[in-house]
């Protein structure tokens, strides 16, 4: 009878999260009718109605709220007890499902998975990547490494690095354009933005010894992959304002040229590894994390790559 309670709150506990019998159903990997015939099993065993069905959705009695919690607990205490396991055995292992934001994942997360699977040989990694606000538990994601602005209640975030940005635009692009001097200059230029269904770039912030300000640029192409605005700059169509991290060697090879070096670019980027709140971090989650960090370094080594850079003066 315990197992079989323990196994209803667990579902229940699934149902509550997923939102619907259908998502539960799939992140359990069980049929939808099972999840509801579990459902009535729990009810009628605690003669209680835990949910107010309706034809597409489903609401928590005031009973199933204070029962959800409960679960939730039970949920919590098994994931805890498997983390101090891993702790014990001393094993980075088993599969993580990782989350990534796309360019930055792209450029300098995959990169590193060979690296992270030879010092942890028993890990199995799957990689998602995407742009939008995760739903960690709907997705099945267990690490989320994202520049997200908003972490979702009840995830931690670790901060593994900070990128700054620069103008830039390439010799051919500067041939054919007055070059830019002050940041006010740049509504006179195509200026190439970043844009998503939840972000826009289009306001670029600087500062100098004297002041702060920002300026809203316009242009004829916008996009929604960052690597798609620097090939765009590198291909002579703008300016670009630009994350370090998309730079490799485009400084040195003469592609790129960075712009008004007296004024800091100064939008803000930290990139986060996200996870769910737990009393005990899951051994293989923290290793990683780790891994990250050393990897990135205190000062992000792209960072370090770029200098000297390649400046044309406002003088």
């Amino acid at each position: 009878m315990i197992q079989d309670r323990a196994g209803q709150m667990v579902i229940f506990h699934t149902l509550v999260k997923a939102g619907s019998f259908t998502m539960a159903a799939r992140q359990l990997c069980v049929s939808t009718s099972h999840v509801s015939k579990q459902l009535g099993a729990l009810e009628g065993e605690l003669n209680v109605k835990l949910v107010q069905r309706t034809t597409r959705s489903f609401t928590l009695t005031e009973a199933g709220q204070r029962f959800a919690s409960y679960c939730e607990q039970v949920v919590h205490a098994v994931q805890d007890a498997d983390a101090i396991m891993d702790d014990v055995r001393d094993e980075v292992a088993g599969v993580l499902r990782l989350g990534l934001s796309q360019s930055f994942g792209t450029m300098h997360i995959i990169p590193a998975i060979e690296q992270l699977r030879r010092q942890y040989p028993e890990l199995q990694v799957e990689v998602s990547l995407f742009d939008h606000k995760a739903n960690m538990l709907e997705d099945g994601i267990d690490l989320w490494i994202t520049n997200y602005e908003h972490i979702p209640e009840g995830y931690v975030a670790q901060r593994l690095a900070d990128t700054r940005f620069v103008v830039v635009a390439s010799p051919d692009y500067l041939v054919h354009h007055p070059v830019p001097h002050h940041p006010n200059d740049l509504v006179n230029h195509n200026c190439l933005t970043y844009q998503s269904r939840q972000r826009n770039y289009s306001t670029w912030s600087f500062t100098n010894q004297q002041e702060a300000l920002c300026v809203t640029v316009s242009g004829n192409y916008r996009v929604d992959l960052a690597e798609a605005v620097r090939d765009a700059a590198i291909s002579g169509w703008g300016i670009a304002y630009l994350a370090s991290y998309l730079l490799t060697g485009e400084f040195r090879d003469g592609k790129l040229i960075q712009l008004m070096p007296d004024w800091q670019a100064n939008q803000s980027m930290p990139f986060y590894a996200v996870y769910p709140s737990r009393k005990h971090l899951p051994r293989k989650i923290s290793a990683v994390i780790a891994f990250f960090k050393e990897y990135i370094g205190e000062t992000p080594y792209w960072d370090k790559a770029l200098a000297p850079l390649v400046k044309l003066s406002g003088k």
